[in-house]
Parts: C-alpha cells; structure tokens; sequence
C-alpha cells in the first residue's frame, strides 16, 4: 500500500507544491490551502492506484494461493522431524535397573573393606533404587492401561438415535423416513423452546406480582377521609388503582399455567360401532338364531 498508493498521493502533493513555487506563490491563503489539500487527494487516491497496488501485492484478483500456502506451512510445521539432539538429553529407559545393578555390583566386590557408615549409605541407595524401579513398573503399567483404555473408547460403538429399517436389509432406511425424523425432532426443540418462553413470561408475572404484594406489606397503612387505616390486599389495590395491573398479572400467570399443563394425547381409541357392524346386528335381531346369523366380520 505504502509504494501503490501512497506514493501517488506523496507524487501528486509534490507536482502541486512545484507548480505553486513555479507560479511564485510562496505564501497561501486559507481558501488556497483548502483547495490544494482537497485536489491533492483527489489526484492521488484513484481507483487505478488502489487496483494497482493490490494487484502488486497479490490481494486482486482474489486467488486460494496465499491461503493453501499458509496451509501447507503450518501442515509441514506440525510435521517437522524432532531433532536428534533433543532424544539424547532424555533420560535412559533402563536407568533405575543400571543403577540396581551397579549399587549390587559394588556391595558384592567392596562390602568387606567398606566402612560402616558406608555401608549404611549403601543400603539406602539400594532401597531407594528398589523403590525407583517399582514405582516406574507402575507408572508403565497405568500409562499403557490408559492407552488401551481410550483406544477401546474411541472405538466403542456409538450410542444415539437410530433410524428405524424398512425392507429386508436390517441398514436400510427411506430418504421420507429420514426426513419426517428430520421434521419430528425440529419440532420437539420448537416446542420446548415455546415452553421455555412461556415459562420465562410466567416467571415474569409471578415477580411483578411479588413485587406488588411486597410493597402492599410496606405501604399497608394508608390515610383514607383524614383517618389512617390498614387496608387488606384488594382494598390496597382498589385504593392505589393497580388493581387492574394485578388482575392482568394473575390472568396471564393462570393463561401460562393452563398451557403448559396441557398434554398431547398420545393415541385416542374410537369406541364407536362402524355403520356395517350395527347394521348386520339389526338384521340378526330379526333372525331365528341371532347369534348364528350376525356377521362381525
């Protein structure tokens, strides 16, 4: 940006102060300054500068090149390979069974010539590698059963909603099954986020009724013709004209409550005999032997 454009507009204040020192103008007025300050970016910030300079810089036209390059320097970042030097200051694996082995070696060979106070030393250094040695099983076996652990996770069959087989194969399922489950659990979430807001407006009048009802317990004892009585809850509101704030308050709250605790009936059952069945009932009514002659079928 700085050479495109802005190069431009240090160009074209140069070509307007050369022409003001060619004229002999070497004092401005106000009215001068204004106008040269208006034409100068006029002249320099033009759209073929700016179009130049992002074609420079590779902005436009819009190409995927900087982005999949940047990628790929992060992908072979991730993957660069460890340097040798760093695995040689790790500690040996097999430090703590060389320790054992040399603090055996040396009670073995020097135990008869050593001091007592040696000896002592030595001993301890032969637990505390004992100890190293066990302690280190541990932790291989627990980092090796965790391991298998969350591989067998990560490969454990995942459990959710399962779409219901149609036809002989036990994986097959219709493109209208999948979308009525589609439809069926938009309109589960768009019902309990309904029943959710209805809840939150509910909450909302229950506290504005509380509120009402605390400053009726505060402001109880009002001055009625000159003479100062302690009004019950109606006659409070009846008398601080809220009662109407409160009714709709307590209508709404009673509305909220009646709809959410509707339920949708789950299957109905018709009870109701079919025109054929009471028809054939009628007919055998008229028969010798009604029960033979009636047809339920």
């Amino acid at each position: 940006m700085g050479l495109g454009v802005f190069q431009c507009l240090k160009n074209a204040h140069q070509k307007r102060l050369r022409e003001a020192l060619r004229k002999g103008n070497l004092s401005f007025n106000r009215r001068d300054f204004v106008g040269s300050f208006k034409e100068i970016p006029d002249e320099g910030f033009t759209a073929a500068h700016i179009i130049t300079d992002f074609e420079k810089s590779g902005i436009f036209p819009p190409t995927a090149e900087p982005a999949v390059s940047y990628l790929l320097k992060k992908k072979l970042k991730t993957r660069k390979a460890i340097d040798p030097a760093l695995s040689s200051l790790l500690p040996a694996e097999n430090r703590f069974p060389i320790a054992s082995d040399t603090a055996r070696d040396i009670r073995n060979r020097y135990y008869d010539i050593l001091s007592s106070l040696t000896r002592r030393g030595l001993e301890a250094i032969q637990k505390i590698v004992s100890e190293a040695v066990v302690i280190e099983d541990i932790v291989r076996n627990h980092v090796a059963d965790r391991r298998e652990r969350i591989e067998k996770r990560y490969h454990q069959r995942k459990r959710g909603k399962r779409g219901r087989p149609v036809g002989d194969y036990l994986h097959n399922i219709s493109l209208q099954e999948l979308r009525d489950q589609q439809a069926e659990f938009i309109d589960a979430g768009a019902k309990a986020e309904q029943r959710a807001q209805l809840r939150n407006i509910r909450s909302f009048a229950i506290r504005k009724m509380e509120e009402i009802k605390a400053e009726w317990r505060q402001k109880k004892e009002v001055i009625v013709d000159g003479v100062e009585r302690r009004l019950r809850f109606k006659q409070w509101l009846e008398h601080t004209k809220r009662d109407v704030e409160y009714a709709s308050l307590d209508a709404s709250r009673a509305e909220i409550s009646s709809q959410l605790k509707e339920k949708e009936d789950a299957f109905t059952i018709d009870t109701q005999l079919a025109p054929e069945v009471r028809e054939a009932i009628r007919e055998a009514g008229f028969a010798a032997k009604p029960l033979s002659a009636v047809d339920l079928s």
